[in-house]
């Protein structure tokens, strides 16, 4: 029996088992992504570093998996598949066991790099393992559904876990956790798969791009870095946003051109000839936008409510339950042939609602459970978009090229995550200082209310045995009450920019002629991005 031929799970381990065990897999390389992206805090005060450094180790992994996601496609039909998935899994367990024992940020970003390449690498044979043997298309959707309920379950995932573990020991201990969890997955990968199986027949490494794969993942990382740190640096008032610039520019312009060439291409890019295709992307490219915007919440309950992170751990579990149901009620109208466009327009219609709700209800003052809705309203906005989007563009893309809408699509994420940033970064810096300007003008030493407010503070304090020191402490207590007055406001700024932007893109959705047409099709071996 040829080697492609061999099944890749042992005979005793049954067809649930081995599901079981991909998703476990699955969960544990993804979970490494968005570990600390609910509570940047921890690491800024372990490492020592900036908000935007923290930024850039999210985006630097985020581009190590788009790019070698490229490559993976022709790694994977080479090695044998427990050899392949055990590299994978033990270059995560070093790089957990690096971050743990060192405080170095270089380092930290080395792993982070690494890390992308493992998650990719992971990911993309589990993905091969599960959809290529799904043969109808009803099975392909239901599949594509927990798949991509898994994905949007990492994020409120991350954390509860973060939360629990942060509570009581320090950052490095995140990486400890997922050690152990690792393990396990090891030993039963190593016991339950056959050594010699492949899950396609071997194909030799020749023609290989790794030119291109270079290329491309300098363009991903220097954009990343642009759009993270462009803001901080005066964009092209600085010379290094310049010269990163023009390199990738000049990478971009050499990539298209090594790419239209090329007999096998690291990308096709033919597949962005197909009008609908381009559409499903710029969906894609525009959710990631706004989806990002999630943050917010979550830093508005913590640090303008004052809500421990252990208290918002409800709010993600419901977030979680929420995001699951909504897909699989999705899924059912894309089945029953529902227009798949239209579901993603209601989607967006309702993630506006979450917008209006939280410009209504953000305020210096308010109750944790105000806001379990608004969160509930965006999960619900993630399950009606993502999965007919994904389906949509799928569907559009040529059969003979179909494989390099995981590859674009990745990308049109990392951008929209990219952008997302960048937006964030140059509304909150902008906001915050108008915001700050106009309180400059009206809290001055002239201005009686001040001087009254300053009184009754004090006076309060004192009523309540605030002793001697009264008047220093009501002074901190109004510096940090206009601090929190300065940030919820700048929260409903960018929540209003981005409801006026959501608005626009519905509109022009709505306005695009033709994209009904599209009909469900998902081919055998079609493997989601």
């Amino acid at each position: 029996m040829q080697a492609h031929q061999i099944p890749i799970f042992k005979s005793w381990v049954p067809e649930w088992v081995a599901r079981g065990i991909l998703f476990l897999i699955l969960l544990t390389s993804a979970i490494g992504f968005a570990l600390y992206a609910n509570n940047p805090e921890s690491i800024q005060s372990f490492y020592g570093v900036e908000p935007n450094d923290v930024q850039f180790s999210i985006v630097l992994m985020y581009a190590s998996i788009a790019s070698f996601l490229a490559l993976d496609f022709r790694t994977v039909k080479y090695f044998t598949t427990r050899r392949y998935l055990l590299t994978g899994l033990f270059i995560n367990a070093v790089c957990y066991i690096i971050c743990f024992y060192t405080k170095n940020w270089e380092l930290f970003l080395l792993c982070r790099f690494i890390l992308g390449i493992s998650c990719a690498l992971i990911t993309s044979i589990v993905l091969n393992l599960i959809f290529p043997r799904i043969h109808s298309s009803r099975a392909r959707v239901i599949a594509y559904t927990i798949f991509y309920s898994g994905l949007q379950m990492i994020s409120p995932l991350c954390g509860i876990y973060t939360s629990s573990v942060l509570h009581y020991l320090d950052f490095n201990w995140l990486f400890f956790g997922l050690l152990i969890l690792l393990v396990p997955v090891i030993l039963i990968v190593y016991v339950s798969m056959n050594r010699g199986a492949r899950i396609f027949k071997k194909f030799p490494l020749f023609d290989v791009d790794l030119t291109g794969y270079l290329l491309y993942t300098v363009i991903c990382i220097m954009t990343g870095y642009v759009l993270v740190f462009g803001q901080q640096l005066n964009w092209f008032g600085n010379i290094k946003i310049r010269v990163l610039s023009m390199i990738i520019f000049l990478a971009l312009a050499l990539f298209v051109l090594r790419e239209v060439k090329l007999k096998r291409p690291l990308v096709d890019l033919r597949l962005l000839q197909t009008r609908n295709v381009v559409l499903g992307l710029l969906i894609l490219f525009v959710f990631y936008i706004f989806k990002s915007t999630s943050g917010f919440t979550y830093g508005y309950l913590e640090h303008v409510l004052g809500t421990d992170p252990l208290n918002i751990i409800p709010i993600w579990a419901s977030s979680i339950a929420v995001t699951v149901l909504s897909m699989f009620v999705t899924s059912r109208f894309v089945l029953a042939g529902f227009s798949m466009i239209k579901t993603v327009i209601t989607g967006f219609i309702i993630l506006g609602l979450f917008y209006i709700y939280m410009l209504l209800f953000i305020s210096d003052t308010g109750e944790t459970n105000d806001f379990i809705l608004p969160v509930c309203l965006f999960s619900i906005a993630t399950g009606v978009i993502f999965v007919p989007a994904v389906i949509f563009t799928f569907s559009a893309a040529p059969p003979k090229i179909a494989f390099n809408t995981s590859i674009i699509g990745m990308f049109a994420r990392f951008m929209g995550f990219c952008i997302a940033i960048a937006i964030n970064n140059y509304l909150q810096l902008y906001s915050t200082a108008a915001i700050n300007e106009k309180i400059r003008e009206s809290v001055t030493e002239t201005n009686p209310q001040l001087e009254r407010a300053l009184i009754g503070i004090e006076q309060t304090l004192v009523n309540n045995g605030g002793g001697i020191n009264s008047g220093h402490i009501s002074s901190a207590y109004l510096k940090n009450y206009i601090h929190t007055e300065v940030l919820s406001r700048s929260i409903r700024d960018y929540y209003d920019f981005m409801l006026v932007l959501l608005v626009t893109f519905i509109a022009i959705l709505i306005a695009v002629p033709g994209i009904n047409k599209v009909v469900l099709r998902l081919r055998k071996g079609s493997v989601p991005y």
